[in-house]
């Protein structure tokens, strides 16, 4: 009886809920995602014994995503994302990255995809089943962001949102012993698969 119920609210939601997408000019729009993937690690360290390359199979994953958002045109907004955690024993890990993402309105539709990209900064890489593992003491990880995706609206000011994202993060470190020394440029690739929900404030 209960599922009858939800089923209904959701079909009269569908049904009477506005057709208006709210991605206008001057919108707000708050948005948090989970996702899971797959994740593989390539590096190469190059130093005074010689060269290594290290590739390791993909691993799954589980992470989440706060995201602000202002539309500065029709359609288009100004979305910063932010990724935080504290594990046990670890101080507390983040990444902030600056994305712009363009949402294609459908005319007496539901239905906005959209496509995302950005850059950004962080002391860390999302890696084996955590959210965010300390990397660095500095901000110097990078992250570029390349995705599409789509936004449902069940009501004219909520819309359930998934989204395909290719995440490449990437750092370069030095390590010096007395006369050896090292580098190690590694460069981690993510093909990640977002699902969430936005409010939108008008």
């Amino acid at each position: 009886m209960r599922i009858i119920s939800l089923l209904t609210a959701v079909a009269l939601v569908f049904a009477y809920g506005s057709m208006y997408s709210q991605t206008q000019k001057g919108a707000w729009e708050f948005s948090l995602s989970g996702n899971f993937g797959s994740v593989s690690t390539s590096s190469e360290t190059s130093g005074s014994s010689g060269t290594q390359k290290s590739e390791t199979d993909a691993e799954g994953y589980l992470s989440l995503a706060l995201r602000p958002g202002f539309y500065i045109i029709d359609g288009l907004v100004v979305e910063p994302e932010f990724l935080w955690t504290a594990v046990k024993g670890t101080p507390p890990s983040f990444s902030l990255s600056g994305n712009i993402a363009y949402n294609f309105r459908i005319p007496k539709s539901h239905f906005t995809p959209f496509v995302l990209a950005g850059y950004g900064v962080g002391n860390a890489i999302p890696l084996f089943q955590r959210l965010l593992g300390r990397s660095s003491d500095k901000l110097d990880i990078t992250v570029l962001n390349v995705g599409a995706g789509l936004k449902i609206f069940i009501s004219e000011r909520i819309a359930l949102r998934t989204e395909y994202r290719y995440q490449r993060y990437s750092r370069e470190s030095t390590f010096n012993s007395g006369s050896f020394s090292s580098t190690t440029n590694t460069v981690v690739n993510f093909h990640n698969v977002f699902f969430g929900f936005s409010i939108f404030l008008i």
